[in-house]
């Protein structure tokens, strides 16, 4: 009995622990369906016809680039996204910047592939919470150039 009692508390455990970890596609697909919620998508076919009209002339490529904006949702929306985008855990995203400001909290995670980060999640919390999601092939040269105001 108390071996039966023991390892359905271990089970309930485990599950609790991979129900709490939230990927990027679950926290999309999860906020996505609320009402009020805009949502845009540049899939590659979009990125690509846009390649013509961009002066990018280096080794970075962004193929498709996705945006959730909560801005008008409910008071409780708002909350739940941002509880759940506060406790975000992804073991396959670095956390790469962090901010808290007095009214809004920024994430920023980058996934990293060999030597380019392949996808990067900004997740904004606060009155106007949002997720942006862009995947591509980034080159970390060019993040930098970007932090120094594209030098």
């Amino acid at each position: 009995m108390n071996k039966r009692l023991l390892i359905i508390f271990t089970c309930s455990l485990l599950v609790l622990s991979l129900y709490s970890q939230t990927s990027v596609e679950q926290l999309y697909r999860t906020f996505s369906k609320e009402s009020n919620v805009e949502k845009v998508n540049l899939n590659e076919l979009a990125m690509f016809m846009m390649r013509p009209f961009s002066n990018n002339d280096t080794e970075s490529k962004i193929t498709s680039i996705s945006v959730l904006s909560l801005e008008d949702c409910s008071p409780e929306v708002k909350e739940r996204f941002n509880k759940t985008a506060l406790n975000f855990n992804d073991k396959d995203y670095e956390l790469f910047v962090s901010s808290n400001e007095e009214n809004e909290k920024v994430r920023i995670f980058l996934k990293f592939q060999k030597d380019f980060i392949r996808e990067m999640v900004i997740l904004s919390m606060g009155d106007e919470p949002a997720m942006v999601q862009l995947k591509g092939k980034i080159s970390p040269s060019e993040i930098d150039k970007m932090k120094n105001g594209r030098k």
